[in-house]
Order: structure tokens, then C-alpha cells, then sequence
């Protein structure tokens, strides 16, 4: 627990005091923006335990570090869980507790299976073909469209295609990293943009400070896992050789 702690460099440090001391603001001045509604107090202390938790996970997948499912599991996807319920997204609080709390534990399992040979609290993490890049696309779409006009049938359902795209592209994030593709970097990015607008138009925006500040970090990590996989080859081709049948 110490090297790992020692392992934060100071711009990790002041991304994360800057985004604490963001929401802290947010809280404290501008009450009345956090929530359309906010009579609901269990939806709104959710609201601020997710927008904290996840630039921590953000910035824990960044350094390759399977203690960012845990935190992920426990601070952001039953706080999510929570929201998504009370808003009417239907697809991604079905996905949450279907694909995201098992998907976190295997992945942890999976990553610690993988660690770096030179510094074990890092995790081997490698990169998708440009042919394999065009499936992903194509099936997250498929899911997304087809699972956004089911959805739209149920009562109460709301923004159905948005939030189906979205637990779509999540789903295909989630995946991706369980499997230590850099790809995710590009799924993950997608979904934050798309969780945005759905923020803005549910007048839920305390959770557009987290959305800001991850989009921040997913420049950050991706940086971090190219240069990881341009000076890891030999470690990139084990890993690829590995995986095939």
C-alpha cells in the first residue's frame, strides 16, 4: 500500500484535490444546479459520492491498476445504479447490475493474473487490429439501436436511444478493458460525451463536473498506455499470442 501510494506523481495529486475541491464549490454555491429535483436525498448524496469516486477510477485505470474495479464497484456503479433508477434510464441501470458489478470482479481477477515484469503494480495492457476496431463499431451500433427501440416501449422510459447508445459503448469499454485493450481509451471517451447529454438534459448537472474531468483524464491515460505499449512490444506480442485460439 505505501508503493502504490508513492506512486502518484503531483499532477495525479492535483488532478484529484482539483476536482474535489470543484464539487465541494459546486455543492456549496451553486445547490439548486446539482439536480432538477432535489427533494430525493438519497438520489442526491449518489450524485456526489459518484462524481468524487469516478476520477479516481479514471485515474487508477490510467496507471494500470486493478484496485480501480473496487473502487469502481462500491463508489460509482451502486451510487449510478441508484440515479439511473430515479431518472428513467432503464437500459444502463439494467446493464449496472447485469454487466458492470460481475464484469468489475472478473476483470480484477483477470488483471491480477497480468502484472508488468518490471513493476507489478502495473498491468500488462495491449491494442486491437484495425479490422477487429470496425466489428467493435459495428456491434456496439447494433446494440445500441436495437436495444434503444425495445426500450422506448416501456413506461417511464426516458431519452431510450441516447441511453441505450450509451450503456452500449459503456458495455464495449468495459470489455475492452476487461480484456487490457487500449481501445477502451476510445469506447470510454464516447460514452462520456453521451453521458453529458444526458446530464444536461435531466438537469442533473453536478455529475458534468465528473463527466469534464474524466474527459481530461482519458486523454491522460490513453498518452499513458500508447507510450506503455510502444516500449512494451515484446510484451504486447506475448500477450496477443496468448489469446488466440
Amino acid at each position: 500500500m505505501k508503493s502504490f501510494l508513492k506512486s502518484f506523481t503531483p499532477y495525479q495529486i492535483i488532478y484529484l484535490a482539483a476536482v474535489f475541491l470543484l464539487t465541494a464549490a459546486f455543492i456549496i454555491f451553486f445547490p439548486d444546479y446539482m439536480l432538477d429535483d432535489t427533494s430525493n436525498t438519497l438520489v442526491l448524496v449518489c450524485s456526489v459520492i459518484a462524481t468524487l469516486a469516478n476520477p479516481v477510477c479514471e485515474l487508477l485505470i490510467s496507471k494500470q491498476s486493478k484496485w480501480n474495479f473496487g473502487v469502481d464497484v462500491l463508489f460509482i456503479e451502486i451510487p449510478e445504479l441508484v440515479i439511473c433508477l430515479a431518472m428513467g434510464w432503464y437500459t444502463i441501470a439494467i446493464v449496472t447490475m447485469a454487466f458492470w458489478i460481475p464484469i468489475d470482479i472478473v476483470s480484477f481477477l483477470r488483471w491480477t493474473r497480468h502484472p508488468d515484469e518490471q513493476e507489478e503494480e502495473l498491468t500488462v495492457v495491449k491494442r486491437l487490429g484495425w479490422k477487429q476496431d470496425v466489428l467493435v463499431v459495428l456491434a456496439i451500433l447494433a446494440f445500441g439501436f436495437g436495444v434503444g427501440y425495445l426500450i422506448s416501449m416501456l413506461p417511464g422510459a426516458a431519452d431510450s436511444y441516447l441511453d441505450a447508445l450509451s450503456a452500449a459503448f459503456g458495455m464495449a469499454n468495459g470489455i475492452l478493458l476487461l480484456l487490457r485493450y487500449n481501445e477502451q481509451w476510445y469506447a470510454w471517451f464516447i460514452t462520456l460525451v453521451l453521458y453529458a447529454a444526458l446530464y444536461i438534459i435531466s438537469g442533473t448537472y453536478i455529475m458534468l463536473i465528473t463527466v469534464a474531468a474524466m474527459l481530461v483524464n482519458t486523454c491522460y491515460g490513453f498518452g499513458k498506455w500508447v507510450l506503455y505499449i510502444k516500449r512494451h512490444p515484446a510484451e504486447e506480442s506475448v500477450q496477443q499470442e496468448a489469446s488466440q485460439p
